[in-house]
């Protein structure tokens, strides 16, 4: 049997939870000879995923220990944890995803508990016999910062789903369309999508004050400001910036957004702008570049990775800079269509069958003592 950390599928919905579902989604059918098991520690959704109840909490203070005290009773070949950290359980094979190492370069990035947590994976990694990282970017400085050996760590993309390449028919799209955001539409408004957490290394505030920049010398393009993401730690300037623009009447903020809601407005935005200062992938650059989206994207870590010659690149960090870029694209619309037929092209390599068949590639190599 090998183990799936799959706890987080409780708290959270995207990000690393996406990861989680979308392997445990894609892994029986790519591979079927292993039969992998997830992890979960409170009920949720799961669609046919063969379970392994445990009652340690993710982030627990003791959960390297008291997790793997639990999971020896059900003998492991193998254990991945995806949200970085391995539980101790010595003479078990253990395999890591690093989704990002920005907690590492700026502290202040992280929540106290959560970098209590995260913080102890320089220490920890050494107990990963294999170490996935989702970009080029992130294996670099696994490498370099945490001095793991080359051959240790290997590159594999997180995925697109197939519902992001369809487009969705006019009566789905009316009915995830978030109401919020139907009620400001108008044929001549530019909606500018930001999806992502609201926390300092997203960058929201930045993005809002750009909007609002161009708001004030462009009335005739009316932009619309969409942040698609729950408040995360450090958010007060994040959403004070929002907030205000909102207030101006150039916002919407959704804090839960679905499935569906999300494809929606990847299908009815003008543009997705992502500003992150580091990102270790950026799943909601391939999303929207699937769905054929242009996105205007910060020149920092995997980002030009992933987006290629598919995405407008910002060097610079300043709204006035960013408004100009988001001007000349909403502008024109040739560079639009050249954008979106590139990324959906360029979002074919991304997707979530090659994540877990390369994914089991390493269970298999591990379980062979490569």
């Amino acid at each position: 049997m090998l183990l799936l950390d799959g706890r987080i599928l409780a708290y959270r919905r995207g990000g690393i939870a996406r990861y989680v579902a979308s392997l445990a989604d894609h892994l029986p059918a790519v591979a079927p000879d292993l039969s992998v098991h997830l992890i979960i520690n409170r009920p949720i959704p799961a669609p046919g995923w063969p379970t392994r109840r445990v009652r340690t909490p993710p982030h627990h203070r003791w959960e390297r220990w008291a997790l793997g005290l639990e999971l020896l009773r059900f003998r492991p070949r193998l254990v991945h944890s995806p949200d970085f950290i391995p539980p101790i359980l010595p003479g078990v094979p253990r395999v890591i995803t690093v989704h990002d190492l920005a907690f590492l370069a700026d502290p202040s990035l992280l929540a106290p508990d959560a970098l209590r947590y995260y913080g102890q994976l320089p220490r920890v990694i050494a107990a990963a016999r294999a170490v996935i990282a989702v970009s080029h970017a992130v294996r670099q400085q696994v490498v370099e910062r945490l001095r793991v050996p080359p051959e240790r760590v290997a590159v594999v993309y997180n995925g697109v789903g197939p519902e992001f390449f369809a487009e969705p028919d006019a009566a789905t799209l009316a009915a995830d369309l978030p109401a919020p955001v139907r009620a400001r539409l108008s044929p001549d408004r530019a909606l500018i999508l930001v999806v992502g957490t609201v926390e300092p290394r997203k960058r929201h505030a930045l993005i809002a004050q750009a909007v609002e920049h161009l708001a004030a010398r462009r009335p005739d393009l009316a932009p619309l400001l969409v942040v698609a993401g729950q408040p995360g730690w450090r958010s007060a300037a994040g959403v004070a910036a929002i907030q205000r623009l909102a207030q101006a009447g150039h916002a919407v903020w959704l804090t839960d957004v679905s499935d569906g809601a999300l494809r929606a407005l990847y299908a009815t935005a003008t543009l997705l702008a992502l500003p992150s200062r580091d990102e270790g992938f950026g799943l909601p650059l391939a999303e929207a570049m699937a769905a054929g989206l242009p996105c205007v994207v910060a020149r920092r870590g995997a980002l030009p990775e992933v987006g290629g010659d598919a995405a407008m690149y910002v060097e610079e960090d300043d709204p006035a800079t960013w408004a100009d870029v988001l001007e000349a694209v909403l502008d024109d619309a040739t560079l639009r269509h050249t954008l979106a037929a590139r990324g959906k092209q360029r979002a074919t390599r991304f997707r979530w069958e090659e994540t877990a068949r390369a994914t089991a590639a390493i269970y298999r190599g591990v379980l062979a003592g490569d």
